[in-house]
């Protein structure tokens, strides 16, 4: 009976780092996979805009070229209100138009570079490496035909 007086502190010093750790990782991934969304309902957003064209009015060649100025539009604009530890690390954020088989296809894209810029700060554990392990960079794609 004696013997096990402590027990209970040792196993919550043992267990409750971990208990933490699973907590950080939870809130850091959920920020991660909330940043991913944020990317594709901007590039998504941007896609559908050149959906509202007036197509009537323009020739081929200006039909495309248009469509890209509308996407990016509202790509920038979509962009540019989204939160500093979003937008920072940005590597390219861009709308083009690329034709394929006589089709032409509206690609809108944002990719982050997550190494010079983590949404999320890492804890570093000496050997153990950075925890919670984030993926070097974010890519969000659109494609549209039209």
């Amino acid at each position: 009976m004696r013997s096990e007086k402590g027990a209970i502190a040792l196993e919550f010093l043992f267990l409750f780092p971990l208990v933490i750790a699973m907590l950080y990782a939870a809130a850091a991934y959920g920020m991660l996979f909330f940043g991913k969304y944020e990317m594709q309902s901007v590039v998504d957003q941007a896609a559908s805009s050149a959906l509202r064209v007036d197509r009537s009015r323009l020739s081929e060649n200006d039909l495309s070229s248009q469509i890209v100025a509308t996407a990016k539009a509202t790509l920038e604009q979509g962009w540019a209100s989204k939160s500093e530890s979003l937008t920072s690390g940005t590597d390219s954020r861009d709308c083009e138009v690329v034709d394929s088989a006589g089709i032409s296809f509206l690609t809108c894209v944002i990719s982050r570079n997550n190494q010079e810029a983590p949404m999320v700060p890492q804890l570093t554990f000496g050997f153990l490496g950075k925890f919670p392990p984030m993926p070097d960079a974010m890519r969000a794609e659109a494609t549209m035909a039209f």
